[in-house]
């Protein structure tokens, strides 16, 4: 068994959410897609079920669907990640208004779904560069 092999098998075993917050780019679904196919982890998907659905159709990838999708400006918990960010960030001068805010920035609602115990990791960087 090759490395690649070995590494899917004990992902399986021990199955994680993975938060995918670039729901709505094209080599992220293609990835998305493969892993939900081959079933070693749960794929969260951080855009409009509207547009990750025609994006699986123009791409042709049939697994999507298996995906949990999430709607930042719609999700119905937006208000509870907003007062979660708030608590973690109003001693460094964030507002209840900016926390509502930035909750509907996917790579922000990535994290707070980690934070909220709702995802185990989270995946990014093919759109939003990383430091």
């Amino acid at each position: 068994m090759g490395f690649i092999e070995n590494l899917k098998e004990q992902a399986a075993k021990n199955k994680q959410r993975i938060v995918l917050p670039e729901g709505y780019e094209e080599r992220t679904l293609c990835a998305a897609d493969q892993v939900l196919a081959e079933g070693f982890a749960d794929i969260i998907l951080i855009d409009s079920e509207a547009n990750v659905k025609a994006n699986a159709a123009k791409l042709g990838l049939k697994n999507l669907d298996k995906a949990t999708i999430v709607d930042p400006k719609t999700n119905a918990k937006k208000a509870e990640y907003a007062n979660l960010l708030f608590e973690l960030r109003k001693n460094k001068g964030m507002t209840q208004e900016q926390a509502e805010k930035l909750v509907e920035n996917p790579l922000y609602l990535g994290c707070l779904m980690i934070k909220a115990g709702d995802a185990d990791g989270e995946v990014s960087g093919a759109d939003n560069s990383t430091g």
